[in-house]
């Protein structure tokens, strides 16, 4: 199978709360052959969501769940913040869980589910809250990938992991490269994911290096 048709014919949903995520993602599966329905939350409840893109599709091969991008931040007003924290992971939970329930319905063996969390974080550094809703991901993750395993619907999850700067990189190992990865280079671990070469991993966690924006590379820069 030539590599850009790794996802072909696979049929994506690609859900959850981070927008800027799914459109990277969405164009990168795309741009690999597959078919996709790509629908944002607008409230809590994913069963709506997950129930037109099985209409739509057919049946769910891939579900992408898309994690909270940013937590409410420690502030000066902590009990005000903590209550914030708490119904922002109170509603990406529910979204999460209540999604793939629906989605389940249409998905069959050699299925797979791919659970991100705090991809799109602006940080260097988690928030507490986000440190949590990763903690309570991860665990939803590998009990969904002991309870599916006898359907063969494999369930991982994506950790945004430390960023870096590429173009750093040639002068750290002397190979020249020079340049920032695109989207199907950095999101490359959701594509293997999604495909068939993965059909041996479940309840795995993949933390994925993020290239550095401009704005957090000046702070590192030689003066």
């Amino acid at each position: 199978m030539p590599v850009t048709d790794r996802l072909w014919g696979r049929r994506v949903l690609i859900a959850g709360e981070d927008g800027r995520l799914a459109d990277r993602l969405g164009a990168v599966f795309l741009s690999f052959g597959a078919v996709l329905e790509v629908l944002s939350a607008e409230t809590a409840d994913g069963t709506g969501i997950a129930r037109l893109a099985a209409k739509e599709l057919g049946r769910i091969d891939v579900l992408v769940n898309t994690g909270l991008p940013t937590a409410p931040e420690e502030g000066a007003q902590p009990l005000a913040i903590g209550r914030d924290v708490e119904r922002a992971l109170a509603r990406s939970m529910t979204l999460l869980v209540t999604t793939t329930e629906a989605a389940l319905l249409a998905m069959h063996a050699g299925a797979s589910i791919i659970n991100s969390v705090a991809y799109s974080s602006p940080g260097l550094v988690l928030t507490r809250g986000q440190e949590a809703l990763a903690t309570a991901v991860l665990e939803t993750t590998q009990g969904w990938a002991q309870s599916l395993a006898p359907r063969h619907i494999r369930v991982n999850a994506i950790v945004g992991g430390p960023r870096w700067d590429p173009l750093m990189e040639g002068r750290v190992d002397g190979n020249g490269r020079r340049k920032r990865p695109n989207d199907a280079e950095e999101l490359d671990a959701f594509v293997y994911l999604a495909s068939r070469s993965s059909y041996h991993v479940s309840g795995s966690v993949l933390a994925v290096a993020r290239a550095l924006t401009r704005r957090e590379v000046e702070p590192f820069t030689e003066r």
